[in-house]
């Protein structure tokens, strides 16, 4: 089926997100500190201010940008190519008005930004009237490379923006390094974003017109049709956004107001831990999107159902390495990183993370609706799980003095209702009742598999706790060889690492043959 991704093209888009995410994450990790020292605290607070306003003018699009994906994966699976062009230029044009409403908004604020904000050293004034509408073009060029992005994606080319953003990152480092010794402050940080931005759209495009040749959508027109199919669908994925974010940050809000700074810090540190691991899972979510856009676009039951098995698989996968490891091996990782005062940080990590392993449980089922136009189904579970994540948050710490542990329970529990008891029974009822027959064979096989990944790990933590950094390395090399060779015996055919589990599979299953 040519609308589903092959293994070796869901394989290089995951790997290279994966690449990508690390450096960024080494990136910030290394520069941010640098950062800071060459701006001053001062500074560098307006410039994380700065940073964070945008962001929350990117809402101005009200979810346009999340369907824009949804509609070039449909229209490109049903060979529409006029409808094809309308999402590409009318997402273009109104995407291009909303960002100049959002610099309209920025060249406001920042004539006013001492008003708004009093405290704002009066030295860095200037450098704020010139950097922030210089952010919001930043801000139309991100509107931009969503489409680009989504346009490569449809086409499996995921890897080669992964590639670019690989070089752009590198040359936004060595700007950004290059700015601050020679002093140039805030203005030559938004200067290299700016010009970061510039070369990654640059390239996009190029690449873009490669992949498509003569079928390159136009990027000049308008469909008020086109606008309001995407708008109906972007706004009920906006609202789901919104619920999910609601839900996952709501507890540190409501546990400053019951259980003080102390608590939120130790939550905090835990929470960051569990949602960079989750990263992991999210791109290999970004990964099938197209796949399962494009199989409900011709209402394709059968590949949708086998999206949803395959899936299910490389989430558990990954899962029961991440998430697996973070509850064996979390305990003694806090203790040498941030100090045996957040070692209680452990108990919060690992609830978090049975939220999110069992996940994988619910698959692709919250896409596949989407693709069938079932969005509102996942609208209102969006709703219903962020009002009992904040209920539940305000409830558990205080009035059954659970505390820490409340915290993470209430975050935990709406999530696991939804993903166990809800997504997949209607799963079943919209891709037909042979799912019924395959999913509880394959729901029970990815359990024992985890299991026997937790009963590995505990027994390797056992024998070798990490109470020094070197024998936490130590730990985590054992602990990944042995996830490695499990993976072996239990799956066949998985990305990225399936090039080497499948060939230890092969000569394991010999090995017992003879």
């Amino acid at each position: 089926m040519s609308h589903i991704a092959s293994r070796k093209q869901f394989s290089r888009n995951l790997a290279s997100g994966w690449v990508l995410l690390a450096a960024e994450i080494l990136v910030a990790f290394s520069l941010t500190p640098f950062i800071i020292l060459k701006l001053g605290a001062a500074a560098y607070g307006v410039w994380s201010l700065m940073i964070g306003v945008i962001g929350y003018m990117g809402l101005v699009d009200v979810g346009l940008r999340g369907s824009v994906g949804r509609y070039i994966n449909h229209y490109l699976a049903r060979a529409e190519s006029r409808a094809l062009n309308e999402v590409v230029s009318t997402s273009f044009a109104v995407l291009t008005g909303l960002a100049l409403i959002a610099g309209l908004l920025a060249i406001g604020l920042a004539e006013n930004f001492q008003t708004v904000f009093p405290k704002t050293p009066p030295e860095l004034l200037d450098d704020i009237r010139v950097s922030l509408p210089l952010l919001a073009l930043g801000l139309w060029l991100s509107f931009v490379s969503a489409i680009l992005g989504n346009l490569l994606s449809a086409k499996e080319a995921m890897y080669l923006a992964n590639g670019f953003g690989l070089l752009t990152l590198a040359a936004r480092t060595g700007g950004v390094v290059w700015v601050l010794l020679n002093g140039h402050g805030i203005v030559g940080l938004v200067l290299v974003n700016l010009a970061a931005s510039l070369l990654s759209n640059a390239l996009m495009i190029w690449t873009v017109r490669r992949v498509f040749g003569h079928q390159t959508p136009r990027v000049f027109g308008f469909s008020r049709e086109r606008l309001f199919e995407m708008w109906r669908f972007g706004i009920a994925s906006f609202i789901s956004r919104t619920a999910s974010t609601m839900a996952n940050d709501s507890a540190p809000i409501i546990g400053m107001w019951i259980l003080g700074p102390e608590a939120v810090a130790i939550y905090s540190v835990a929470l960051t831990l569990t949602q960079n691991a989750r990263r992991l899972q999210d791109l290999a979510n970004a990964a099938i999107f197209p796949s399962v856009m494009r199989a409900g676009a011709l209402r394709d039951m059968a590949g949708l159902r086998a999206l949803y098995l395959r899936f299910m698989d490389i989430s558990f996968a990954i899962g029961s390495l991440v998430f697996i490891a973070l509850i064996v091996f979390s305990g003694d990782f806090l203790n040498l990183w941030v100090g045996h005062q957040y070692a209680s940080g452990a108990a919060v990590i690992s609830i978090l993370s049975i939220g999110y392993l069992l996940q994988g449980i619910a698959s692709t089922g919250p896409l596949a609706l989407q693709s069938l136009d079932r969005i509102g189904v996942t609208v209102k579970i969006g709703i219903a799980e962020s009002v009992a994540c904040v209920a539940l948050t305000a409830l558990l710490p205080g009035m059954f003095g659970l505390g820490l542990l409340g915290m993470a329970l209430g975050s935990t529990i709406p999530r696991l209702v939804s993903n166990l008891a809800l997504y997949p029974p209607l799963s079943i009822d919209a891709m037909g009742d042979e799912l019924k027959r395959l999913l509880p064979r394959a729901i029970g096989r990815n359990l024992l598999i985890c299991v026997g990944v937790g009963a590995a790990f505990s027994g390797l933590h056992f024998l070798l706790p990490g109470h020094s950094w070197p024998t936490m390395i130590a730990s985590i090399s054992i602990a990944c060889t042995m996830h490695l060779l499990l993976m072996a015996m239990c799956y066949e055919g998985l990305p990225v690492i399936g090039v080497i589990t499948d060939r230890l599979r092969r000569r394991l299953l010999g090995q017992v043959q003879i």
